[in-house]
């Protein structure tokens, strides 16, 4: 039986962050398992960290074919491994994926990569993988990009998109459970919307639209990882959780009236959640609902697309509150707009106290209107493929705005503390689990945790 490896390369940044398992390689490994292929996930985040490391670990396994789910943040490790590989001699065929391959094909094939594939990938990957291991031309596969000698191919046939109710269960066997907290799953691909600041997958890995899973479907896979896993908690990757309202009162009234206790987290907008909504929510088991809310600055919030204002996160915050659900808050420094428009976020993090606030600084990432024209916005990005400091988590020296000098945002950061601890807020860096109400900053060496182990 032929091996195939499945990495996913670490951020560059030190800081740690999440540990959810990463389910696009899941289904990618579940449908080469399917194939008859022996199928290994090395997931760098909680394991071999040590790039060295991982390419004896690579060494030892020694599959035909490497395969790397790539996202900005993770791309200057997955080139350090890539050079390691081809210095120890590695003749894998190595192919890379995910929303940086997609955005930067030719680059990788340039740095080391054979073959990249763009947009996602469970439709292709398994006749790929066929044909590299039988030595048949890879040509005529649409959406790759190759090295043919001393040429980069490139072949633009039009994508075939996945339907993601006809994908397999993912097989949490290929996992080294062990190492994850929890599990997690996806009930739809892709967001409607298009903030500025938001590398949204609908318009780079799906090219437009958005892909939802029929609500029964999803409940099979809650119940399948339920029994075979013993899945207890559950956390839903979904930019917008089964995007609209009708798709989660089906499935909160699914989930009740099955009666099965498995508790779960989802993401949504402030504006998609109402009275009935929240009630629901927490009857049917879910435990934490995660808002990008990002600014307390109505100007801020029209400015980057957000398409609601404070008030919607005020009333988003209290329903989720009322109905007893634990709430996350997600807030980005640093978006276009001046100082003064900046510190309202602070304000409101007092006025809605949600029980968990996570602070990033901005980062104009690759694939967001903010990469494409920062200076349109007063973002300076010094070096555009210096990937190493695109990274969520710490302080960054290649970005720079305008409207906020590096001092007033560290004052800003260091006044947001200060008001979070002064109101009863615990950091991530002193938190045992269990706060009440919790917080985050680029200041802190850690993240916060979705569920405690």
């Amino acid at each position: 039986m032929k091996k195939i490896a499945l990495v996913v390369p670490r951020s560059y940044n030190p800081k740690r962050t999440y540990s959810e398992y990463p389910l696009g390689v899941g289904y990618i490994g579940t449908l080469l398992k399917d194939a008859g292929y022996e199928v290994r996930i090395f997931d760098q985040n909680l394991e071999f960290r040590n790039n060295k490391r991982l390419v004896e670990e690579l060494d030892k396994y020694a599959p035909f074919l490497i395969g790397f789910s790539i996202i900005t943040p993770t791309y200057p490790t997955a080139k350090e491994i890539i050079d390691l590989l081809k210095a120890d001699g590695c003749e894998s065929h190595l192919i890379a994926g995910g929303v940086h391959a997609t955005l930067f094909p030719k680059d990788l094939v340039e740095d080391g990569f054979d073959i990249v594939m763009k947009g996602e990938g469970e439709t292709i990957i398994v006749p790929l993988a066929k044909n590299l291991e039988t030595g048949k031309s890879i040509i005529d596969f649409p959406g790759i990009v190759y090295r043919d000698n001393d040429r980069i191919m490139e072949n633009n046939k039009k994508q075939i998109l996945t339907d993601v109710n006809e994908l397999p269960l993912i097989d949490r066997s290929i996992y080294n459970l062990d190492l994850y907290t929890h599990h997690s799953m996806v009930g739809s691909r892709g967001c409607p919307y298009k903030c500025k600041f938001c590398c949204n997958y609908s318009g780079v890995m799906l090219n437009k639209g958005f892909s939802v899973r029929c609500v029964e479907n999803v409940i099979q896979e809650m119940i399948y990882i339920n029994q075979h896993y013993g899945a207890k908690n559950i956390f839903f990757v979904d930019d917008i959780f089964l995007l609209k309202k009708s798709r989660i009162l089906e499935f909160c009234n699914s989930i009740i009236e099955k009666d099965f206790n498995i508790s779960w987290i989802g993401q949504m907008r402030v504006d998609t959640i109402d009275e009935e909504i929240a009630y629901k929510l927490k009857e049917a088991n879910c435990e934490k609902i995660y808002f990008g809310v990002e600014s307390g600055s109505n100007k801020i919030l029209t400015n980057i697309g957000k398409r609601f204002n404070r008030n919607k996160i005020i009333q988003g915050i209290r329903y989720a509150k009322e109905a007893g659900l634990r709430v996350k808050t997600g807030w980005v420094y640093g978006l276009p707009g001046d100082l003064k428009e900046q510190y309202k976020s602070i304000s409101l993090m007092l006025e809605t106290k949600p029980n968990e606030i996570s602070i990033h600084q901005l980062i104009p990432f690759p694939g967001t209107e903010y990469y494409n024209n920062p200076s349109k916005y007063g973002i300076n990005i010094a070096d555009p493929k210096d990937f190493k400091e695109f990274c969520y988590g710490g302080l960054n020296r290649n970005i720079s705005f305008d409207y906020l000098s590096q001092s007033q945002y560290l004052k800003l950061l260091e006044d947001t503390i200060d008001s979070l601890n002064k109101a009863g807020y615990v950091s991530s860096d002193q938190s045992k689990g269990g706060s009440d109400y919790i917080y985050t900053t680029p200041l802190n060496k850690y993240s916060i945790t979705e569920f405690d182990k």
